[in-house]
């Protein structure tokens, strides 16, 4: 899960209103691409949680999905700031966030929102394809990441972390080498170093899974 910046609304939003339209009308109307126009824009064709690439193999898989759920605040129905694009899987992200009795469970405003909160500062992604609360952390921050991770249940679904981990194996040789020569460098090859990581971080940020490859990037940390 990634930091996004939420940029303008969709116009057609501002045409609805709660307690005069209901959800539907977005769908009736054939509006739902003007919504995914501007969320592709923020989340840049990924699912805002997990990070995997909603279209594939020239099939798209992902629903807009209401960060508070319509049935708990139906003022927050045509709210663009509610919205996100997740993927389908029911094993996690928006749709396990709905029907998971535990998920459900879980205040909301005691979970990372992406567009408000950072999670990569809470959160660190394992070689192994797990991700985990940071050290260190507050009592109150440790909550946050621990519900996030359980709320969308990101260290659940084993698909997931099958996902995350072959990603990770596919730039992790370079990533190796890179953290082998900081290991012993004796402050010599610093500023190459500095630009072999700036260019990985630039080169990774729009692949699929791109905070677990940051993470190795930055961390690398195996366990």
């Amino acid at each position: 899960m990634k930091k996004l910046v939420r940029g303008d609304a969709p116009y057609c939003l501002a045409k609805f209103k709660h307690g005069k339209d209901n959800w539907s009308v977005i769908r009736d109307n054939g509006l739902g691409k003007d919504i995914w126009e501007k969320l592709n824009i923020m989340q840049n064709g990924f699912c805002a949680y997990c990070e995997c690439n909603l279209r594939k193999n020239n099939n798209f898989k992902g629903h807009i999905e209401h960060f508070i759920q319509r049935d708990i605040d139906p003022r927050l129905t045509f709210d663009w700031s509610n919205l996100f694009g997740s993927c389908n899987n029911p094993d996690r992200c928006g749709k396990y966030k709905d029907g998971n009795p535990v998920a459900k469970a879980i205040h909301l405003n005691k979970v990372c929102k992406p567009d408000k909160i950072d999670s990569r500062e809470l959160m660190l992604f394992l070689n192994s394809g797990k991700v985990r609360p940071r050290k260190n952390l507050t009592t109150l921050d440790t909550e946050l990441a621990d519900n996030t991770i359980a709320v969308f249940n990101l260290n659940g679904d084993s698909k997931l972390e099958n996902s995350r981990k072959f990603a990770i194996n596919a730039e992790k040789s370079l990533a190796d080498a890179y953290w082998e020569e900081l290991a012993k460098d004796d402050g010599s090859l610093a500023e190459l170093l500095q630009e072999i990581l700036t260019e990985a971080l630039f080169r990774i940020k729009d692949f699929e899974y791109s905070t677990a490859l940051e993470h190795l990037w930055r961390a690398n940390k195996q366990f």
